[in-house]
């Protein structure tokens, strides 16, 4: 008898070919996902300083500085005397310390920034 050749691939080989691309495409699939997160992280990271940025510059835009409440854009800004030990030395010398909040005017996100201001007393 002749032996005849065969052409393909057995069952087995195939499924062992099979089992070596999954565990080689699980990894990859992980790595995918995880630098899509990292990604989104970012982003969110990238939203939220640019929307620091805007309120410390709005912050810096008061001026001169007077205890209450203004609204300017999107932003409400609350100034308030900031009181600390030597609070009367500055008095004497005619400044005075404040804390400058900022908040979102919708309310969304409660203070963007909170900063301490030195202005001359009026």
């Amino acid at each position: 008898m002749i032996a005849r050749h065969r052409r393909g691939f057995t069952l087995i080989e195939v499924l062992a070919s099979l089992a070596v691309a999954v565990l080689l495409i699980i990894p990859i699939a992980r790595m995918i996902t995880g630098t899509a997160g990292a990604f989104a992280g970012l982003e969110r990271s990238t939203e939220r300083r640019v929307g620091m940025q805007a309120a410390m510059a709005v912050a810096m835009t008061l001026n001169p500085l007077r205890t209450g409440r203004s609204v300017i854009g999107d932003f409400t800004v609350i100034v308030e005397r900031y009181r600390f030990e030597r609070d009367a030395a500055l008095t004497t010398a005619g400044w005075q310390l404040y804390s400058v909040t900022v908040r979102r005017t919708d309310g969304s996100d409660g203070d963007v920034t909170q900063t301490v201001r030195l202005g001359k007393l009026q």
